[in-house]
């Protein structure tokens, strides 16, 4: 059903059903709560999109809360795009797909389990994300920045390299790194990007933890992001940026593989010195031994060549 029309008024039954499904919630942050208890029905699936909830009271009834607090609650929702109010319609659950934003994606991240194979697919995301955001953001930043730019960003390293032990502090640190880059790339678009993943640390720090589980690894990246931006070589900070996420991401994916699949096998190398061992490189095979055929005609051809020789010797 199109969202922007009028839904059909639903039936008691319905409303019933709807309402079956919660539960009084604790009073203690009460606005929050009854929002988030919402917010998971919808972002489950419980609630579909284009169910009409039920009235202020009955939900009030419902949920152990006044309606001033119901009011609150839902006018989060209504800004998240979960949910809107049409005068005579009432409230309807939307399609969040198409309406809210990128600050979502924690939210959804959050209400899954690390079993789930929709925790892996919307992390998946979550680091596509921050792989655009990265490679731009640098590769700009290698093209407008200014000396100051350098200062600020080489220092939000040296505070990374301070963190390792401390998962969400290096993401906090990592986060205050790339705002000092989206600045130097002169960019308030990438700027507000960034403030998608800029209250993870706070609002999702268990969700943190697990990204930023390999902090040793990850640090390593930035020294040559440094020299990258100062060298102005936008094409040269795309690719190693790029690069190097890809490496870190796909190293992530190999250490939480999804339910019911086994991690991808790790390249074996090979040493240069065995590469390079005369014993590892395996004899000549001996020449293909020539038909009878081709025998033949090398013999006459001899022998047509003597003959010749012969002829003008006499002559």
């Amino acid at each position: 059903m199109n969202e922007d029309q009028t839904p059909p008024t639903s039936s008691l039954p319905a409303d019933l059903e709807t309402l079956a499904t919660l539960a009084p919630v604790a009073r203690q942050s009460v606005v929050d709560a009854v929002a988030d208890r919402l917010r998971n029905e919808i972002l489950s699936g419980r609630l579909r999109p284009g169910t009409r909830l039920p009235s202020e009271r009955e939900l009030s009834l419902a949920l152990g809360v006044n309606r001033l607090t119901l009011r609150a609650s839902l006018a989060r929702l209504e800004a998240l795009g979960l949910i809107t109010t049409r005068h005579g319609a009432g409230t309807v659950v939307a399609s969040w797909r198409e309406r809210a934003g990128l600050e979502m994606l924690g939210t959804l991240v959050k209400g899954l389990k690390l079993h789930d194979p929709a925790w892996h697919e919307l992390v998946r995301s979550a680091l596509e994300l921050r792989r655009i955001l990265s490679v731009e953001a640098v590769a700009l930043a290698a093209e407008r920045h200014e000396p100051d730019d350098i200062d600020a960003i080489a220092t939000c390293v040296q505070v990374l390299q301070e963190h390792l032990d401390d998962p969400v502090a290096f993401a906090r640190a990592d986060l205050a790194l790339m705002r000092a880059v989206c600045k130097a790339a002169r960019s308030i678009g990438l700027e507000l990007f960034l403030n998608t993943f800029a209250r993870w640390p706070d609002e999702h720090p268990q969700l943190v933890a697990v990204l930023y589980d390999d902090t040793a690894t990850s640090v390593d990246i930035y020294p040559p992001l440094v020299e990258v931006i100062k060298a102005r070589n936008p094409e040269m900070a795309r690719t190693l940026v790029r690069r190097a996420l890809e490496s870190l991401d796909a190293a992530w994916a190999r250490r939480h593989p999804p339910p019911g699949t086994l991690p991808a096998p790790l390249p074996i190398p090979i040493p240069v010195t065995e590469a390079a061992s005369p014993a590892s490189v395996p004899p000549a095979a001996p020449p293909a031994s020539r038909g009878k055929r081709a025998e033949r005609t090398e013999r006459t051809e001899r022998t047509e060549r003597t003959e010749r020789t012969e002829k003008e010797k006499q002559r």
